[in-house]
């Protein structure tokens, strides 16, 4: 009754003038208030009225002060079955809210109704910590950091603790901050799931539906990412997400079995939209039913039918570590470019049959629908035919096993209120299945489908031909299941698939994967495969010529080739080769498995004259190693490119909200069996916009557009002699292994020969190296180098350096093993630390052992061992950046790292030359459009500049030695400016310039290297 009163009371509160006068007014200075972490009286003011006014408490329900039982302490405020504990600091006092919380809530559980969860919140204002005890045992289950610019995000995350909402509009922060990483809702779930899963992990049944899920995602990311981990919380995100299936019909969830299976929606006759999958093992623990029902209610709250974008894709994106995500990928497309993409490549949305080939959670699929379903309304269509043609319409496949869960909640959201008008039975066109067919073999005249079974099972046979035939193999498949039912002989089933009208031939393989699926049965390994043979083969069903789309839309994976396993990359290799479309050669680690989709997507789904239109990364309009893709020269299958969007000033888009973390994109639009090169020009959008998830009308309203020239394409041919001499730095990695700061050498003082060094932990470090413990000991001093950086090159002068340890000696890099033998103790023990960290940390291959050691990292392409040389002066210019930075260096003990490019210069004119050129914006300006472009700007520089015809130096040509006295006096310039320690680099370099322009010198070198390149 109090509950409920409570409830009444904040409806009115919230739905009132003088709630919205408090929410707009006050509610911005309470969180700006916290976010300074206030002294303990003035928080408790600010918690008491965010309890008042934001949740209708009433202030004779609010206890403060109250004394434990025991009168072992005091809780600071307790209402109902909630506690709060005020600090000072968390930073410094989570560790004491840890000790303390447990009492508080068992003191609070007492005197709470049964079957009430208490819940703890721990807070200094800036942050909030939530926790709840589980079998006695204390769970963190949430943590929010206030956002004084969104201070209603705040009461968005307490709402499902203090007083859960009903009618909550689905946006995307809303679901994000209800059901995200920091949510309470996934801190109560995942502390049930990991207990649940010590229980039947080991299972049969559970651990084939791991290891399959497992062997999914590594053809997702090329890679082993799959972990215990990312396995519950791919379960969360399931279950969730299956609830939410449920709640857009209005349905009861009684039996969590029924939900899970998708029984519940078959009953209302939609098939499909869920499946029996890898996530229903919960419900083979013990309190498996509880957690369904838990986390099916907390999607109540939601006004579901009112979605107006993709609200999926933020939640799953909210549940990954950001640098996880970022190792992955795992970036969305947003919701206004993936409108505009479909706006642009469906022009007769009501005949055209639309195929999104890697899916994801649904975006691209929920757009088409949406446009799909605006011509019906316009032109009369009834309500129950415009969703029948959207099931016959619009297809999806994605083989990430969440992917498709999301994607087909996703395209039944899309319908909205359509869904009460369609037709007795509705089936979700939305598969799990791999789009690039890896798993299809030749056999003969004919081809195979192979389905792995792990761990180390002979792969399931399914007859490509039998898969190609929807009818014909749902048919095999009951056959097949009726035949475990009664533990049939496979002969028994040969005959009864044969009758069914499979050739001989089919009829004979499935009776040996019958065979199998039955061994498996006797195993305890059942229970799946229906749902595992259904839709991995839906891809064969999809390329038949007549189910081929009329246009094929998405965002494929863009997955470089260095980061594929040794097996993908094999495959990648192979593939690209079959369409003329491999590079190789020192492209060969660029090669990108976007533009294996591009080609084997046209070929296997789409007909001819049928139209792509796929967002790819940026390099697609003019990196060579899509030239095959650009020029229409493919074999197998001809794809002109008849238009294509430039996307790089669009920023945000993909990645982090600020920074240039992430490789900016284009969109390509290309036509099946036309040929020739792409278009003259290409359209180029522009715009900041508010935020990553921005609306369309946001979008609208910031976006512009222009026709501008195809960006010219970048060449692998050097037009300069010095495109030989120069290459990159040392591959100085992991950082904390090698730069180095001076330790405390304690009372006996280090040794002047081998003095006590610590790696140096920096921001610019990344998982996993983040979280391991740099070495620490004295090193020979001979092995103390000082390294330049890529930050330590300016325009004509060298800043700081630092300092490494650098297991090189007589030009060989050396490993602990060969320095120990050679004397060298103190190296030795560095090594040795360092070797095992990395043996732990570092990539690994499929059989678990590093992909390459240490000591081959910091040599790759043999980069350190070359700078053995000693070279009395060296031209240094910057990898990457806005602006090209160079100067010369005269001091040959100095090492490179990889963010600088460097060469040996025959005397100090030749290098004060070539800076002279490399620092001019006329060279910048001729190279810029080559560069691959990054979230906002122009990334890398590598070796473009040596494609401009830059001679070499000539001490006889007059322009040469003006320009070499030229950079000369701008060194001497440059080495007199003052510039404070404090500063940062990209400071540093532009106080130089500006100097070097007020003197006049500047405009000197300019007006030579004018003279010096041709027009």
């Amino acid at each position: 009754m109090l509950s409920r009163m409570r409830r009444q009371r904040y409806s009115l509160k919230r739905e009132g003038k003088v709630a919205n006068s408090w929410r707009g007014d006050r509610l911005p200075d309470i969180v700006r208030s916290m976010a300074s972490r206030p002294r303990h009286e003035a928080l408790r003011g600010l918690i008491t009225e965010l309890l008042r006014e934001g949740f209708g408490a009433a202030f004779s329900e609010l206890e403060h002060e109250r004394y434990l039982v025991d009168n072992s302490g005091r809780i600071d405020v307790a209402w109902g079955a909630t506690v709060i504990e005020l600090k000072s600091d968390l930073r410094r006092e989570e560790r004491d809210v840890v000790a303390r919380m447990p009492d508080y809530l068992a003191d609070a559980s007492r005197g709470s109704a049964p079957g009430r969860t208490t819940v703890g919140l721990a807070t200094d204002g800036a942050t909030l910590l939530a926790y709840t005890l589980d079998l006695g045992r204390l769970t963190s289950i949430g943590r929010y950091d206030v956002d004084v610019d969104h201070p209603e995000r705040l009461l968005t995350w307490l709402e499902p603790l203090l007083s859960p909402v009903p009618e909550v509009m689905p946006t995307p922060i809303a679901v994000a901050l209800a059901f995200g990483r920091y949510s309470l809702a996934f801190g109560r779930a995942h502390a049930q799931l990991q207990r649940l899963w010590s229980e039947v992990g080991d299972h049969p049944e559970v651990r084939l539906k791991r290891n399959l899920w497992d062997g999914l995602l590594r053809q997702v990311y090329g890679d082993d990412v799959g972990s215990d981990a990312l396995f519950l919380q791919h379960t969360y995100l399931t279950i969730l997400v299956k609830a939410i299936a449920a709640r857009v019909l209005d349905l009861e969830i009684g039996d969590p079995a029924e939900m899970l299976s998708g029984r519940l929606l078959a009953n209302e006759g939609i098939v499909g939209a869920v499946e029996a999958d890898f996530f229903d093992w919960p419900l083979l623990a013990t309190g498996g039913d509880d957690l369904v029902r838990s986390l099916a209610a907390e999607t109540i709250r939601f006004r579901l039918r009112d979605v107006k974008v993709d609200v999926l894709k933020s939640l799953y994106e909210s549940l990954i570590d950001p640098d996880e995500r970022h190792d992955l990928g795992e970036y969305y497309t947003p919701d206004w470019l993936a409108a505009r993409v479909v706006t642009a490549a469906i022009p007769r949305p009501l005949e055209q049959r639309v195929l999104d080939p890697s899916c994801g959670s649904g975006t691209f699929l929920f757009h088409a629908l949406r446009r799909l379903i605006e011509a019906g309304r316009q032109a009369g269509v009834p309500p129950a035919e415009i969703v029948e043609t959207c099931a016959d319409r619009v297809f999806g496949i994605d083989v990430h096993p969440v992917a498709v869960a999301l994607a087909r909640v996703t395209w039944l959201l899309a319908l909205g209120d359509l869904v009460q008008d369609r037709p007795p039975t509705l089936s979700v066109p939305v598969y799990m299945g791999d789009s690039m067919q890896w798993n299809l073999r030749p056999l003969g005249a004919s081809a195979e489908v192979l389905v792995d079974v792990p761990p180390n099972d002979p792969p399931l046979r399914i007859p490509a031909g039998l898969a190609s035939d929807q009818h014909l193999f749902e048919r095999a498949l009951d056959e097949l299941n009726r035949g475990l039912d009664t533990l049939a002989e496979p002969e028994a089933i040969r005959h009864a698939i044969a009758l069914a009208g499979a050739t001989t031939e089919d009829a004979a393989m499935l009776g040996q994967t019958f065979a199998q699926l039955k061994e498996l049965y006797l195993d305890g390994r059942n229970h799946i495969w229906t749902f595992i043979l259904r839709n991995l083969l839906r891809p064969v069903w999809l390329s038949h010529p007549d189910h081929r789309a009329d246009v094929l839309i998405g965002n494929p994976p863009w997955i470089v080739y260095r980061h594929l396993s040794a097996d993908m990359k094999d495959r990648l290799r192979e593939a690209l080769r079959s369409y003329n479309l491999w590079v190789g050669g020192s492209l060969a680690t660029q090669q990108d498995m976007c533009a294996l989709f591009w080609a084997r997507g046209a070929e296997r789904y789409l007909r001819d004259g049928g139209v792509l239109a796929l967002v790819l990364p940026y390099a697609a309009l003019n990196a060579p190693v899509f030239a095959g893709m650009r020029d229409g020269g493919m074999e197998r299958v001809r794809v002109a490119i008849i238009g294509g969007w430039g996307l790089e000033r669009v920023w945000p888009i993909f990645g982090a909200q600020s920074g240039s973390s992430t490789t900016s994109t284009c969109v390509l639009f290309g036509e099946r069996d036309r040929a020739g090169p792409p278009p003259a020009e290409f359209d180029r959008w522009v715009g900041v916009l508010p935020r990553r998830d921005a609306s369309e009308a946001e979008a609208a309203e910031v976006l512009a557009h222009m026709r501008a020239a195809w960006p010219r394409p970048r060449t692998l041919l050097a037009a300069s002699p010095y495109r030989t001499r120069f290459r990159n730095g040392a591959s100085l990695f992991p950082r904390r292994f090698v730069l180095v700061e001076y330790a405390a050498a304690g009372r006996l003082q280090s040794r002047r020969d081998a003095p006590r060094l610590r790696g140096r932990v920096g921001n610019l470090d990344k998982r996993p190296w983040t979280g391991v413990e740099p070495p620490e000991g004295p090193v020979e001093r001979i092995f103390v180098r000082r390294i330049a950086l890529g930050e330590s090159v300016a325009p004509y002068r060298l800043l700081d350096l630092v300092t490494g340890v650098v297991p090189m000696e007589s030009g060989a890099i050396l490993t602990a093993a060969s320095a120990d033998a050679r004397g060298h103790r103190g190296l030795a023990a560095w090594l040795r630390d360092a070797e095992t960290k990395w043996n732990e940390h570092s990539n690994k291959g499929v059989d678990g052992a590093p992909r390459m050691t240490l000591t081959r990292s910091l040599n790759h392409l043999q980069k350190l061992v070359a700078q053995a040389a000693r070279s009395p002066i060296r031209v240094l210019y910057t990898k990457a950046g806005t602006r090209l930075s160079a100067c010369w260096l005269e001091d040959d003990d100095v090492i490179i790292d990889h963010k600088a490019y460097w060469s040996a210069a025959n005397s100090l004119e030749e290098a004060a030359y070539v800076a002279a050129v490399l620092n001019t914006s006329i060279v910048l300006d001729r190279v810029k459009d080559l560069q691959p472009v990054g979230q906002r700007d122009p990334r890398d520089f590598d070796n473009l500049v040596w494609t401009l015809p830059i001679p070499e130096f000539d001490a006889s040509e007059a322009l040469h030695v003006d320009l070499a006295a030229a950079a000369l006096h701008a060194a001497g310039i440059a080495a007199r400016i003052e510039l404070p320690d404090s500063a940062h680099f990209t400071a540093k370099r532009r106080a130089i310039r500006q100097t070097l322009v007020d003197d006049g010198v500047a405009e000197t070198i300019e007006r030579l290297v004018d003279a010096l390149l041709p027009p």
